[in-house]
């Protein structure tokens, strides 16, 4: 059968189909418009429009690619995107056709680091969202300082897409769509005489500045309403796991606009602003990402601690490279327990109908990254795992941050940037 893996991944690159780009360009206007999506243009941005660029892209949502293509006035542009999305049925072969470019999350990919610089000698633009994952709580993820590498390799003229608003359009914690505003905003990073005139620490500064973002600080004092089918609150749970009176963990139930304690009683609303109200107990936290990073700040220091465990059961799948499907085209290889320590990640289980155990070296485990289907995603070494969590699935936050805060006792380089956005 035909390797659907290779077929994508080791394809030459060819320039994005026109016939294809511009409905799609198109239909991603009409979303936008019903997403109440405003395109703003800078000056600067204006005056290099049409160049060859890298555009430097915020993750706060899922649908960011809909909203960032829908901006530009272009085809000739390849976007970059984790590597399990192209196993989508109906999708692969419109992916190829527009020139897409998959990658291993948090790893060296070398075969995708070769297409970039091809689409680039093509005289492509590239689409990058140097998060690699979208916004948890609706702040900015820390970004790998190899994207200074790429930036610098390409020395194209780069260009930034700001998307305020997107977050809270669509959370990380639920599916449902929400109509408020969206703000994408187009500006010029980098210029061709920038890359002669700073330094490459000087132009990262000025990356990380103009980069990061907060939806909750950029919102405040404004009131502009968020609504849905579903409160603002359902699904909250799904990220907040933790009680900030009793501490208690997985204790949380969402009934309406509220969010309760069943170990305490402590209790919260949210308003269609994002707002969070105390109904119960003290509330000292401002909004949910200041609650999200107390949650981190508290598991970092117990990481730290060698008697620190956490074990669940899980079901082993991998992604199929001979078939596609709708939703993914996940197959299961078998049902184990998955471990955690700060000494590394282990599976002990079945796979293809073998007994196995599996380690993971926590300094190549970047992170864990979470999904409302209760799963958490890995890229190890060039292989994609997914571990589909069969008892507690509430868990699936704590096992993202604790595998990213583990890594992060190991590599000082990203405990550095990542603290610089938690903190």
């Amino acid at each position: 059968m035909k390797d659907l893996h290779e077929a994508f991944v080791y394809r030459k690159i060819t320039k994005p189909s026109k016939w294809i780009a511009w409905p799609v360009w198109f239909a991603f206007r009409i979303i936008s418009k019903m997403r109440n999506t405003e395109f703003v243009y800078d000056e600067d941005y204006l005056a290099c429009q049409g160049q060859q660029m890298l555009y430097l892209c915020q993750h706060r949502s899922r649908e960011d690619y809909i909203y960032t293509f829908a901006g530009m006035k272009r085809t000739d542009v390849h976007f970059l995107c984790g590597y399990q999305n192209i196993f989508i049925k109906g999708l692969y072969p419109l992916l190829k056709r527009l020139g897409v470019i998959s990658k291993m999350l948090y790893q060296p990919d070398m075969h995708a680091t070769i297409q970039m610089m091809h689409a680039a000698r093509q005289g492509g633009s590239l689409v990058v969202f140097p998060e690699g994952i979208q916004s948890t709580s609706g702040s900015a993820h820390p970004i790998n300082p190899a994207t200074m590498k790429l930036i610098m390799k390409l020395k194209l003229p780069v260009a930034l897409v700001t998307l305020k608003g997107a977050y809270f359009t669509r959370t990380r914690y639920c599916a449902d769509i929400k109509k408020g505003k969206i703000t994408a905003r187009y500006s010029m990073l980098f210029t061709p005489e920038d890359f002669k005139n700073y330094s490459k620490e000087e132009l990262y500064i000025r990356f990380l500045r103009r980069f990061r973002y907060n939806e909750f600080e950029e919102h405040k004092g404004e009131k502009i309403p968020f609504r849905g089918k579903k409160p603002n609150i359902y699904g909250l749970d799904n990220i907040i796991y933790k009680c900030p009176h009793c501490l208690a963990e997985y204790r949380f139930t969402v009934q309406g606009d509220q969010m309760r304690c069943d170990e305490c009683g402590f209790a919260v609303s949210m308003d269609e602003y994002y707002d969070i109200h105390a109904l119960q107990g003290q509330l000292p936290f401002e909004n949910i990402d200041l609650w999200y990073k107390w949650q981190r700040k508290v598991l970092r220091k117990e990481v730290e601690d060698d008697g620190f465990i956490l074990s669940t059961k899980v079901r082993l799948n991998r992604m199929s490279k001979t078939r596609l499907g709708w939703s993914d085209s996940l197959e299961s290889l078998g049902e184990g327990i998955l471990t955690l320590t700060n000494k590394g990640l282990t599976y002990r289980g079945t796979k293809a109908g073998e007994e196995t155990e599996l380690f993971f070296k926590p300094e190549l485990v970047f992170s864990l990254t979470m999904s409302l289907q209760y799963d958490l995603d890995l890229y190890y070494e060039g292989q994609y795992h997914n571990f589909k969590l069969l008892e507690n699935e509430k868990q699936v936050a704590k096992w993202m941050i604790a595998a990213e805060e583990i890594h992060n006792l190991y590599d000082k380089a990203w405990s550095d940037v990542s603290c610089e956005v938690y903190q």
